[in-house]
């Protein structure tokens, strides 16, 4: 796991106003449209935001993004419907990534050895092929390994290697994922 940095300081005067008119952008232009017609309009207002998103990409207008430029996301990622994206550090999602229904990937915590909690955070990294499947948490720090599979309502604390499936609370490891020929 990628060790935690302590976020020092509040929230600068730059980044409330940013933070501002994301919400307002998201509120007024973003979360109301229709999920199968807006696909690249969303996208747009992502990138439009500083988010690096790959070409094919499919995010559901009710997927909450906290920060859109500490995203990255490859081509042909889908991002399902109330996926919540707390990216207060990077988020990096690999190419051909499924994120399934109202997964959490949290990119942020509390040091509680601290009486007074500071926020710490550390980026996560899902590589391609991978997929999340429903209700998910992945917690700060954490890297997916390229074609594993997180099991529904699994909390990932530690990396996932690569090919694997996970599952349960904490997620542990349940067997390699084996493909095989044809469809």
């Amino acid at each position: 796991m990628a060790k935690q940095r302590i976020y020092v300081d509040s929230l600068t005067k730059k980044l409330r106003f940013v933070r501002f008119a994301w919400y307002l952008v998201y509120t007024l232009f973003y979360c109301w449209t229709p999920r199968i017609l807006f696909w690249k309009w969303r996208v747009l207002i992502l990138r439009l935001f500083g988010a690096k998103i790959g070409s094919g990409c499919k995010i559901d207008p009710s997927c909450f993004i906290w920060a859109p430029w500490n995203l990255e996301i490859g081509d042909l990622t889908c991002i399902a419907n109330k996926v919540e994206l707390y990216s207060v550090d990077k988020i990096k999602i690999g190419s051909n990534v499924t994120v399934s229904q109202r997964s959490f990937i949290c990119t942020a915590s509390h040091d509680i050895t601290l009486l007074s909690k500071p926020l710490t955070h550390a980026p996560i990294e899902i590589a391609d092929h991978a997929w999340v499947c429903a209700e998910s948490f992945l917690a700060p720090g954490v890297k997916v390994g390229e074609g594993a599979v997180i099991g529904a309502r699994s909390a990932v604390f530690k990396d996932v290697e690569a090919w694997s499936v996970v599952g349960g609370n904490p997620a542990k490891f349940i067997k390699k994922r084996i493909l095989r020929d044809g469809n």
